[in-house]
C-alpha cells in the first residue's frame, strides 16, 4: 500500500509454502522414469519442446504485462497443460495397447488428471474456474487431433495432419468457449450476456485459445515428425500407418 497508507510488515516465508507447486514437475519426472520403454536417452527429448513453449511462454507474458495474480495463475494452468501434454507423449506406447475409444479416454484422463495436479494445490474458486478450463482445453485438443487423424486417412502425412489439425483446433475451440462460458456462470453465479460486444469478445477468445492450444501442441508435434523414436509413439497411438524410413529411401532412389 506504500508508506504514506501503511506501515512495513515482515512475513517470513518458508521454502517449503511453494513445495506444492514442485508436484506437477514430480509427476513428469516419474513419467520418464517409471516406464521401462523410457529407459533411453533420446526420452530426453522430450525436454526440447517443453523448453521452446516455456521461452514461448516467457514471452508472451513480457508482452502482456499482466500483474503478479494474473501471471500466477495463468502460469499454473499454462505449467500443467505442458506438463499434461508431455505426460502423454511419455505415455504414448502403453496407451497405444488399447482399442481407439479407450485410448481416447484414458488419454483424456491422463491429460486431467496430471493437469488437475497442478491445479490442486492453489484450489480457489478461480482455480476452479480454471480447472474447468483445463478439461475443455485437454478435450479440444485431444477431439482435434482424433478428427485430423481421420481425415489424414490414417496415414502419416505430416502437413495434411497438422493443416487439419489448425482447423479443427480452431473450430472446436469456439464450442469449447461457449462451455467454458456456461461453466463460467455457474460457479460465478452470474448469467450469460447476449450482447453484440460479448459475441465479438466471445468469438476473439475461442480463436485466441484455439491459437494457443495449436502453439502449445506444435513443438510437441515437430519432436514426433522429425525424430524416429517419438515418430514411433505418434504413429502408434494415433492408429497411423506409417511408411518405413527405409522403403521411403529405397521409392525415392529407383529410376
Amino acid at each position: 500500500m506504500g508508506p504514506q497508507q501503511g506501515q512495513a510488515t515482515s512475513f517470513n516465508w518458508k521454502w517449503y509454502y511453494s513445495a506444492a507447486g514442485l508436484l506437477i514437475w514430480m509427476v513428469l519426472i516419474t513419467a520418464i522414469l517409471l516406464p521401462r520403454t523410457n529407459r533411453d536417452l533420446r526420452i530426453l527429448l522430450i525436454f526440447v519442446p517443453i523448453v521452446v513453449v516455456n521461452l514461448l511462454w516467457w514471452f508472451f507474458m513480457k508482452l502482456a504485462n499482466m500483474n503478479s495474480m494474473d501471471a500466477a495463475q495463468f502460469g499454473v494452468i499454462f505449467d500443467s497443460a505442458t506438463v499434461g501434454v508431455a505426460v502423454l507423449w511419455l505415455l504414448a506406447n502403453w496407451l497405444a495397447r488399447f482399442g481407439g475409444a479407450v485410448r481416447f479416454f484414458l488419454s483424456f484422463g491422463t491429460v486431467v488428471i496430471v493437469g488437475g495436479l497442478g491445479t490442486f494445490c492453489e484450489f480457489s474458486k478461480d482455480m476452479a474456474l480454471f480447472l474447468a478450463l483445463f478439461v475443455l482445453m485437454a478435450l479440444t485438443m485431444l477431439v482435434a487431433m482424433t478428427s485430423s487423424r481421420k481425415l489424414s486417412g490414417g496415414k502419416y502425412r505430416p502437413v495434411c495432419f497438422m493443416l487439419w489439425l489448425a482447423l479443427w483446433t480452431l473450430l472446436i475451440s469456439l464450442v469449447a468457449t461457449s462451455g467454458f462460458i456456461g461453466v463460467g456462470s455457474i460457479i460465478m453465479s452470474s448469467g450469460p450476456s447476449s450482447s453484440i460486444g460479448f459475441l465479438v469478445t466471445f468469438f476473439l477468445a475461442g480463436l485466441v485459445f484455439g491459437l494457443f492450444l495449436y502453439v502449445l501442441n506444435l513443438p510437441f508435434m515437430l519432436l514426433g515428425f522429425s525424430h524416429p523414436f517419438f515418430r514411433e509413439r505418434f504413429c502408434a497411438c494415433l492408429g497411423i500407418r506409417s511408411v518405413p524410413s527405409e522403403s521411403r529411401t529405397e521409392t525415392g532412389s529407383q529410376p
